[in-house]
């Protein structure tokens, strides 16, 4: 069963459902809008090999970031005419990792599922591609997956990117996410690259 807004402000009150920082215009009909944070990385792989760790530079933006399609064909002379025009603190190419400024607990008897936004949809960026499940018992910021496929986009800090629809479960998981000694993202406060290397 999908979390209605009367659902969701219930058990905000009631310290069940945990949201930080919690803006109550942002609860919808049945989800929550959650916003844009100011880190970001960049992966350096030539290659994505899936045993070895990723290596990457992590960026802190003051107010906003221009993200370009993949094989757009930046150049030093672009990028500063970009900076100059539309006064962004960073440009780059291909997709990056953001993070959510919100930090979520779910009880054990919610999940969750994060969808960007459809205004964004309209404009061929997307903010997740196959991770947007969340598993009840997650604590943690979500770490988005952000991809421009059409033209140039400039997102801004605190701006809504997405938006999160909770369920219940049919009976509480017996180990929650962040239970799990095997789980690799709980308890993230920041945008965190792949870890798939510390798969056994």
């Amino acid at each position: 069963m999908i979390l209605s807004d009367v659902d969701i402000l219930t058990l905000i009150k009631k310290g069940d459902l945990k949201i930080t920082p919690f803006n109550e215009e942002f609860v919808g009909p049945s989800s929550y809008d959650v916003t844009l944070g100011d880190e970001f990385i960049i992966y350096e792989n030539e290659v994505y090999d899936l045993k070895r760790e990723m290596n990457y530079k992590k960026i802190k933006i003051k107010n906003s970031i221009l993200v370009c399609p993949l094989n757009y064909n930046l150049t030093d002379e672009k990028i500063n005419y970009f900076k100059e025009k539309y006064n962004v603190d960073c440009v780059v190419e291909g997709g990056i990792l953001g993070t959510t400024n919100e930090y979520i607990e779910l009880p054990n008897n919610i999940c969750a599922q994060y969808q960007g936004r459809s205004s964004l949809g309209r404009i061929f960026l997307t903010s997740h591609q196959t991770a947007g499940w969340i598993d009840a018992g997650f604590k943690g910021k979500i770490t988005l997956e952000i991809i421009a496929f059409d033209k140039p986009v400039i997102l801004y800090k605190n701006q809504r990117i997405g938006q999160l629809i909770f369920s219940y479960l049919n009976s509480p998981a017996k180990i929650g996410y962040s239970e799990r000694k095997s789980s690799k993202y709980k308890y993230q406060k920041t945008v965190t690259p792949s870890l798939i290397h510390l798969d056994e």
